[in-house]
């Protein structure tokens, strides 16, 4: 299901592009009614190129960062999310080559896309069949012309060989100049053309410009024949064809009409064409073979020479280079700087640099960002990519004006500077809900922050995304602090105070919901114990700045945490598995360098285990017993020795390692005799077997 997620993923994208190219199209047929048919054909052909071919995705919106920032977002709000939150914005590539996750309506659109492109295939097919059962029985003239009693007027098909057959009641004679649109639809090659258009049109069928397209497609493929032929011939030749074309019924076929049947149609408005047809007009084909370049620049190079040019910006070439300069990845420009100091007072330079992107002089930068640590004397530190992590603002898309300024503040009091890099995110209304819980009012802005922690000689980012609707600095700003506290800082959203709290264990800021009362334990006054129980903790599993397991825990008087909500991949196509009676211990990966399994490590009831988690299906892959009846059992199935365990004594699995199917699970249990039994096997997950079984025991 996967690859179809991509593809329809990438018909769509094709769509909403096409469906932006169609009035310009019409606008440009409209202008050269004049000029020759065959070259409003090509630019036909080149949008449907364009609704197939994915190549330069984005080029029709390359002119306003607007259009194409909202176009990259469409996607992922109808439910499909792509690992690394690019989607299409890095090429369409990234759409195939990173893991994609679906939500049950994206999943339907899908099904619904397939079986849509299935039924328009077979009623085709079925409509082909009826039209050569209705034509078998028609008589051979000469060559690939037949005639048949059951057409009233000319009909042409097949894709690469055209057969061409007559009514039975009209003379060769007499269609001397049809004969030569026959031969002119075969020499131009446009069975392929139209069968080309077929199939786009199958795959785009819920795009109705691409219906409207091919409609005017069959009329100017005819029309274009209908002039070939009075080219050739003359133009003395125009009034017999046109004639001609009088004569013929446009009510063709008595059979079943089909997608891939040429049909004299529309006789009567191409015999007008011919009889007013302008004649020698070159500079109406100049104009039409310009436009047509300008179509096919338009469709597929519009980017390439975007950057070729070195401007990007669209104004003349001499501003562009000055100040619309693309980077080529290789130099960055530093947009802000500060002077701070490391935990241990060393003085250290933080920059926020431009990667790649655009410089509009009076407005700001668009692109690419990293922030860079130097120490005093400019040496490097470390550099951090920023463009991937803001969950509402797409990859190549993050902007900060002229003169931004850095604002570091040391919220938590442990003696190191943190850092606040933020965003003004233009989301839909109901992402707006989603986020504030309210609805969006108009001229509303909402802003998405992380915090960096600037350590010895790192950047580490401390919080995940936090929101904020008040009129704050979206680059960068201080958060608000209560009065007398530390460790905690406040937000505003929609109107209310949300607060983010220090968590020492999980080294992050975390949003939790305070009351007045409760602020208390924050302030730096405060001497009384601070009690852990019923606290809540989220506990992550990252892997290039994603989440893609988030494990929720509450302490008990213990101190112990209670598994309270497990969710696979967090905030896009998200899913909540069931939870596992027992303790928190970990959560990790099932093997090194697998991004697909993710493995929860807890105390249950009766034995230390663990469960692995499939994420692209998001499911249980594996999950093992909480107890000792495995051990029993293996021990029934390979020992002899009545080697017996009681049920009440605890055990302890570990995962030694994951190779494809195959777990080798590593198990310590006592008997009922007391002795302690340490051992290992390795079970496969499709036969569900168990083999290479060992174990040792030590009786003292």
């Amino acid at each position: 299901m996967d690859l179809l997620y991509r593809l329809f993923y990438t018909a769509f994208s094709m769509a909403v592009v096409t469906a932006f190219m169609m009035p310009v199209i019409l606008v440009f047929r409209l202008l050269l009614l004049k000029a020759p048919r065959k070259y409003i054909v090509y630019i036909w052909l080149l949008y449907f190129s364009r609704g197939i071919c994915p190549v330069s995705l984005s080029s029709p919106f390359c002119i306003s960062s607007k259009w194409n920032r909202e176009f990259h977002m469409l996607l992922p709000r109808l439910g499909l999310v792509i690992d690394d939150n690019s989607g299409i914005m890095k090429g369409w590539r990234s759409v195939f080559v990173n893991e994609v996750h679906a939500d049950k309506s994206y999943m339907a659109c899908t099904i619904i896309w397939c079986a849509g492109m299935a039924c328009i295939m077979v009623f085709t097919f079925m409509r082909q069949v009826s039209v050569s059962a209705g034509l078998r029985n028609a008589g051979h003239i000469y060559g690939n012309i037949y005639q048949s009693d059951t057409i009233e007027s000319p009909v042409i098909t097949g894709i690469f060989f055209l057969k061409k057959y007559l009514p039975s009641g009209m003379k060769v004679n007499d269609i001397k100049y049809l004969l030569q649109h026959f031969e002119a639809h075969s020499r131009a090659g446009d069975g392929i053309k139209r069968f080309f258009a077929f199939i786009v049109v199958v795959v785009q069928w819920f795009n109705p410009f691409m219906w409207i397209a091919y409609y005017l497609l069959t009329i100017d493929i005819e029309i274009a024949a209908d002039e070939a032929v009075a080219r050739k011939n003359g133009g003395n030749s125009a009034n017999g064809f046109a004639q001609e074309l009088f004569n013929i019924n446009g009510n063709s076929f008595k059979g079943r009409q089909t997608l891939l049947l040429f049909n004299e149609r529309y006789t009567e408005k191409r015999a007008y064409r011919l009889i007013y047809m302008v004649k020698g007009k070159r500079r109406y084909t100049l104009l039409a073979f310009i436009v047509l370049l300008l179509c096919f620049t338009w469709a597929f190079l519009l980017r390439p020479l975007q950057i070729w040019w070195n401007g990007g910006t669209w104004g003349a070439g001499g501003e562009a280079e000055e100040d619309g300069k693309l980077f080529d990845g290789r130099e960055e420009v530093v947009v802000a700087s500060l002077d701070t100091v490391s935990p241990s007072g060393l003085g250290r330079v933080l920059q926020l640099v431009m990667t790649s992107g655009s410089y509009e002089e009076g407005k700001g930068y668009t692109g690419s960002f990293g922030l860079k640590l130097n120490d005093a004397f400019g040496t490097g530190l470390d550099k951090k990519d920023i463009s991937y992590i803001f969950n509402d603002v797409p990859d190549g898309e993050l902007y900060f004006k002229e003169k931004t300024e850095l604002s570091v503040y040391d919220y938590n009091a442990d003696g190191t500077n943190e850092l606040v890099i933020g965003q003004q995110a233009d989301v839909t209304g109901k992402r707006w809900k989603e986020i504030t819980g309210k609805r969006k009012r108009k001229n509303s802005v909402l802003k998405e922050y992380y915090v960096w922690n600037i350590e010895e000689t790192s950047l580490e980012k401390v919080s995940g995304a936090i929101y904020d609707t008040s009129r704050k600095e979206a680059a960068s700003c201080q958060f608000g602090i209560p009065e007398e506290t530390t460790r905690v800082f406040t937000v505003k959203l929609s109107g209310k105070d949300i607060y983010y709290v220090w968590n020492d264990g999980e080294g992050e800021y975390q949003q939790k919901e305070l009351t007045e009362d409760e602020l208390i334990k924050y302030r730096t006054d405060y001497t009384g114990v601070e009690s852990t129980e019923g606290e809540r903790n989220t506990h992550t599993l990252e892997s290039d700045g994603t989440t893609y397991v988030e494990i929720e825990t509450q302490k008990d008087t213990t101190g112990n945490e209670i598994i309270k909500k497990i969710v696979l991949n967090p905030g896009r196509s998200q899913r909540e598995m069931p939870l596992e009676e027992g303790y928190y211990c970990d959560i990790q990966w099932a093997s090194s360098g697998d991004k697909r399994y993710a493995m929860l490590i807890y105390n249950g009831l009766n034995a230390r285990t663990f469960t692995i988690y499939d994420l692209d299906r998001q499911k249980v892959y594996y999950a093992h017993e909480d107890g000792n009846s495995v051990i029993a059992s293996v021990f029934n199935q390979y020992n002899n020795t009545g080697i017996g365990f009681n049920e009440e004594n605890p055990a302890v699995y570990r995962l030694m390692d994951k190779d494809g199917d195959n777990l080798e699970i590593g198990f310590a249990a006592n008997t009922k005799d007391g002795i302690a039994i340490n051992g290992s096997y390795i079970y496969n997950t499709v036969s569900e077997s168990i083999n290479n079984f060992s174990y040792s025991q030590n009786s003292g």
